[in-house]
C-alpha cells in the first residue's frame, strides 16, 4: 500500500488509538531525565564563577536577576523534588505546572552561562504538553489511590495525541538543526567539506570513549578529510529524514535507527549530550500497538 500523506500525516494520526501506558512511560522516562539533568553540580560551578554567555532569554532583567539568585540551590531542588513527582504519578496535575515553570527558571540559569540549550531544548515543550494530559491514569501513584480515575477505553485517542506532539517535536529540533548547517548557503558548503565536524573530532578526543577504550584516535584526524565529509553529509542527510515524522508513520523504524545510530557514533566521538535525551523522546516513535499488546490494553469493565 502506498503512502498517503493526506491521512498519514502527523494531525491524522492524533485521532488514532494510543496507548495509556505508553504516555505513563514516557511521564516515567521524562521525570527521570529532568532529575538526571538537574542533579549536575555544573550549577554549583555556575554560581561560583558567574560568567555570562552572552545569551538571552525571554524574561525581564528583573526576573533573570531573581532567577539568578535564587536558581542554586532553591530552584535546584524544587526541580529535583518536583520530578521525583512525576515519575512516581503523584499529585501529578497540581504538580506539572509547578514542575514546568521550576524547570524553565533552572535551565534559563544554565543556558544564560554555557551557550548550550541541551536539555532544555528537548524538554520543556514535552513537559509543557503532559499538562494536558492524562499521563497518570496509569503507573502512578494517583491512580493505585484512586485520586486520578482511568479512562474506560485505555487506546483512547487521548493518549495518542501528546505523543504525537512529542513526536512533531522531535522532527522540529533535527530537521531545524539539518537547515541550521545549511542556511546560508556560504556556511552550509562550509558544512560539507567537513571542516566543523573534523574540528569536533579534534577538540573532543581527550573525551572520547575511543581514547579510553584504545588510547589513540581511529585514524588521523588531521587528514582524511573526505571522511569528515562524508560524516557531515550523513549527519545533514540524517536530520532532514525526520521530515518524514510529519508525513507518516511507516518509516519511525528507520528513522529512530539512524538518529540513534547518528549519537551513538558522536557518544563515541565525545559529544555525549544527546544520545540520553533523544532517547526519552523516542518513545513517541513507537507504535501504540506494541504497548496495548504488552499491556493488554482495551476498554476496562470497572
Amino acid at each position: 500500500m502506498g503512502i498517503n500523506p493526506l491521512k498519514e500525516n502527523i494531525l491524522s494520526r492524533m485521532e488514532w488509538p494510543g496507548s495509556a501506558h505508553q504516555l505513563a512511560l514516557f511521564r516515567i522516562l521524562l521525570g527521570l531525565q529532568i532529575f538526571y539533568s538537574s542533579s549536575t553540580r555544573l550549577f554549583q560551578l555556575s554560581a561560583y564563577v558567574q560568567v555570562e554567555a552572552g545569551t538571552h532569554n525571554i524574561f525581564p532583567d528583573f526576573l533573570n536577576q531573581f532567577i539568578t539568585a535564587t536558581a542554586v540551590p532553591y530552584w535546584q531542588w524544587l526541580t529535583l523534588a518536583l520530578s521525583i513527582f512525576l515519575v512516581l504519578g503523584l499529585l501529578t496535575k497540581y504538580m506539572l505546572p509547578l514542575l514546568f515553570v521550576a524547570f524553565l527558571f533552572l535551565f534559563s540559569f544554565y543556558y544564560a552561562r554555557h551557550n548550550a540549550p541541551i536539555p532544555w531544548l528537548y524538554i520543556w515543550f514535552p513537559l509543557l504538553l503532559l499538562n494536558f494530559t492524562r499521563c497518570n491514569d496509569v503507573l502512578s501513584l494517583d491512580a493505585l489511590f484512586r485520586l486520578q480515575k482511568p479512562l474506560t477505553n485505555l487506546t483512547s485517542s487521548t493518549y495518542r495525541w501528546p505523543l504525537e506532539g512529542v513526536a512533531g517535536w522531535l522532527a522540529y529540533i533535527y530537521v531545524t538543526a539539518g537547515l541550521a548547517k545549511l542556511l546560508p548557503i556560504y556556511k552550509g558548503w562550509n558544512w560539507l567539506k567537513g571542516g566543523t565536524t573534523q574540528e569536533i573530532m579534534y577538540n573532543r578526543y581527550l573525551d572520547s570513549v575511543y581514547f579510553y577504550l584504545f588510547e589513540r584516535p581511529l585514524f588521523d584526524y588531521t587528514t582524511h578529510h573526505w571522511v569528515f565529509a562524508v560524516l557531515s553529509i550523513a549527519s545533514i542527510l540524517i536530520e532532514l529524514t525526520c521530515i518524514m515524522i510529519l508525513l507518516t508513520h511507516r518509516f519511525n523504524g528507520l528513522v529512530l535507527v539512524l538518529v540513534v545510530g547518528m549519537h551513538f557514533f558522536l557518544y563515541f566521538a565525545g559529544v555525549m549530550g544527546f544520545l540520553q535525551l533523544m532517547l526519552v523522546l523516542s518513545i513517541s516513535l513507537i507504535q501504540p500497538g506494541f504497548f496495548n499488546r504488552l499491556f493488554k490494553e482495551g476498554t476496562q469493565t470497572s
